[in-house]
């Protein structure tokens, strides 16, 4: 237990802060799926340092649901996702490198504020807060990178969130809005993929 607490937290942060780049970084959707498992498992073990583990248990079941949910409505689908150049991977692991070097930054002033808070929770929670944004912002024309970004934004936001509240029905209704969010995201991918595959058909020669 002294060594959980004592190396676990820049453990655990560092693990998911990886797990977050490479999704940030990454183009095929089975590993983005598997870095937000990972992520959402690294994140249940920096909520475990403020609560329970059985509670603390509801944030990677919930989101080990919902990249189940993603992976599904994707693997539904029969046309592969379109190549990526180098250089646009290059370009997104730089700045999800930065996001962790911008994270250390905020991380001084925003203990002042959060004294009770381990600075590597700290650190990991906006370090996932801001890689899940730059995804958003970065993949926007496709519904499973955005909706895998606002997923790494609430994994983050609860690691955050568990220190300040401690609370079975905050849990539970964290873990719907998870869920009920990949359900919206299966729908937007399936959805995608039908409108580009009427495009396509009326692009054909007659």
């Amino acid at each position: 237990m002294t060594f959980w607490m004592t190396y676990g937290p820049d453990l655990v942060a560092g693990f998911v802060f990886v797990a977050g780049v490479l999704m940030l970084a990454g183009g095929d959707w089975r590993w983005l799926l598997l870095d937000l498992a990972l992520v959402y498992a690294g994140a249940a073990a920096l909520v475990a340092l403020a609560w329970p583990w059985s509670l603390a248990a509801t944030v990677v079941v919930s989101g080990w649901m919902a990249a189940s949910v993603l992976g599904i409505s994707q693997r539904s689908l029969e046309a592969p996702l379109p190549a990526e150049r180098l250089s646009a991977k290059a370009l997104r692991l730089l700045m999800g490198l930065l996001a962790g070097l911008l994270a250390a930054v905020f991380v001084p002033p925003m203990t002042r504020w959060l004294p009770e808070m381990n600075p590597s929770q700290l650190w990991g929670s906006v370090a996932l807060m801001l890689l899940g944004l730059w995804q958003v912002g970065l993949r926007s024309t496709r519904p499973l990178w955005v909706v895998s970004g606002l997923l790494t934004v609430l994994a983050g936001f609860e690691v955050l969130y568990a220190v300040l509240e401690q609370s079975l029905l905050l849990a539970g209704l964290l873990a719907l809005v998870v869920v009920a969010l990949a359900l919206a995201g299966s729908y937007l991918v399936l959805q995608q993929a039908a409108e580009e595959e009427i495009v396509g058909e009326e692009e054909l020669p007659l």
